[in-house]
Parts: C-alpha cells; sequence; structure tokens
C-alpha cells in the first residue's frame, strides 16, 4: 500500500467487509481477526490508489466501492479468501475508470450498466 496516497473512508469500509464475512452468523469473532483481514482487503484496494489518482479521479472511489460489495456481493462465512475481492474490486475500477477502449459489442454492456444504475438510485428514493 502506497503510504503517500489518501484513501478517506477505506479502513471503515474493509472493516465492514470482513465483519460481514466473518462475524455475520456467528456469535463472536475477535477484533483481532477482524482487523488483520480488514487490512487484507484494504492493501489489495490500496493497489489500485495510483492507477485511480493517476486518473485524476477521487481515490475515495475505492472506498465507496467496497461499500457497494458489502452491499451486493459480500456473503457471511466468505471468510478469508481475497480471490472474489480482487477480481470484484477491479471490475468495478474499470466500470468508474475505465482503461481498456472496449469493442462496440463490449461497451453495449454499458448501456445496460447504465439502465441498472439508474434503476438502483431510484430505489434509494
Amino acid at each position: 500500500m502506497d503510504d503517500d496516497i489518501e484513501i478517506p473512508g477505506l479502513h471503515d469500509a474493509c472493516l465492514e467487509l470482513a465483519h460481514v464475512v466473518l462475524a455475520a452468523g456467528q456469535p463472536e469473532v475477535s477484533r483481532d481477526i477482524l482487523e488483520t483481514l480488514a487490512a487484507r482487503f484494504e492493501r489489495e484496494a490500496a493497489d489500485f490508489a495510483l492507477l485511480v489518482g493517476n486518473a485524476g479521479r477521487d481515490t475515495a472511489l475505492l472506498a465507496r466501492a467496497v461499500h457497494y460489495l458489502v452491499d451486493a456481493h459480500a456473503l457471511p462465512l466468505m471468510g478469508t479468501d481475497m480471490e472474489w475481492f480482487r477480481q470484484a474490486l477491479a471490475c468495478l475500477v474499470e466500470l468508474a475508470v475505465p482503461g481498456i477502449a472496449l469493442s462496440s459489442k463490449g461497451a453495449a454492456f454499458l448501456h445496460d450498466v447504465e439502465t441498472g444504475i439508474a434503476q438502483a438510485l431510484q430505489d434509494l428514493n
């Protein structure tokens, strides 16, 4: 993790994620275990900070992406597996900070994402 890049809210988001994947459905998980897993999530997410910052974007989007994963993809008892997190976060970062030129067929999916985002935002009201 690059200590020079500020990522507001990332630690708290990763702690919440760790709680969901470890503690849900279990009576007690030690604070040390939660903090250790949260730190692992935080290091993984921080790997994207330079890319996000170099694109001129707010690195806090990484914390928001982790909160999205908490709401939409984190399941109790996922445990300490990091691969799902790494892959899901990479996909979210690519959607938020495009770095790859898409074909017209690949880009067509962005319209579906746009529709889904509009629906999700409407559901908030």
